[in-house]
């Protein structure tokens, strides 16, 4: 009896034992739990997503004549633009229409110089800094890394500040080190953006600008093409750019021809 009583005993002591460590493991792990949900209380807000605040840097003013064509005319093939007599003034913004193959992009190429008439002149003024996106973003085709294509564009920036503003425009490590050629149409699109807010320009060409763009980007581009207080030259099909970009001359080619008509 004696030893049972006593083993009795010895399995109260287990069993208030057990029991008590049994409680101190769940209230540890309350205490561990309530830890957690007061760290969870006190974390700051996730960071939200950065947002484009896209801008286009400004060069010294140019001459009153920005460019001028007279009785200018250029071939290529079995087609002919011109010719073309136009003069296009300090702070002028105009937007370039007509049906594709019309030759609007050509045009741009006649009066900014890079090809020469065949007949006829063509001059561009004193003091005029050009900054351009163009159809084809040839810019941006080469066999170099982007950052590499870039950097070369502005020479005078470090490279840790070519990829913080590359960075800022949606292209990070995985795009600025392949070759520029093998970017997306969308990716050229916003290094070349990226270009006009890192160098200044006076005369602003945009050939088709809103392809290959998100609608947030598109809006950026609109709020700066605003505040651009230089000389524009817009081509593009986008109604709704053209509705919303403050114009004050239209240029319309069609077959070769330029007429100007008064902006909508």
């Amino acid at each position: 009896m004696k030893n049972a009583r006593r083993k009795a005993k010895d399995n109260d002591k287990i069993g208030r034992k057990f029991r008590s460590e049994a409680t101190e493991k769940q209230a540890a792990k309350a205490r561990q739990s309530e830890r957690l949900i007061e760290r969870l209380e006190v974390i700051d807000e996730p960071r939200k997503e950065w947002q484009l605040q896209f801008s286009i840097a400004p060069a010294p003013r140019s001459g009153e004549i920005v460019t001028v064509a007279r009785a200018a005319s250029v071939s290529r093939g079995d087609f002919t633009l011109g010719p073309i007599d136009v003069q296009l003034n300090l702070r002028d913004r105009v937007a370039v229409t007509g049906p594709n193959g019309g030759g609007k992009s050509t045009l741009l190429s006649l009066i900014l110089g890079r090809i020469p008439p065949d007949t006829g002149l063509v001059s561009i003024g004193n003091g005029v800094v050009i900054g351009e996106v163009d159809q084809a973003r040839a810019l941006f085709e080469g066999e170099d890394p982007l950052v590499v294509a870039f950097a070369r564009e502005v020479p005078d920036w470090p490279t840790a500040e070519v990829r913080t503003l590359l960075a800022k425009f949606g292209l990070g490590v995985h795009q600025v080190m392949r070759p520029a050629a093998s970017l997306s149409p969308g990716e050229r699109t916003r290094a070349s953006l990226a270009l006009l807010q890192a160098r200044g320009v006076n005369l602003l060409v945009l050939d088709e600008p809103t392809n290959h763009l998100d609608l947030p980007a598109i809006e950026q581009l609109e709020e700066a093409l605003e505040s651009f207080d230089g000389t524009l030259l817009l081509v593009t099909h986008d109604r709704r750019m053209l509705d919303t970009v403050r114009l004050t001359r239209r240029w319309n080619i069609e077959a070769g021809a330029l007429e100007e008509i008064t902006p909508d």
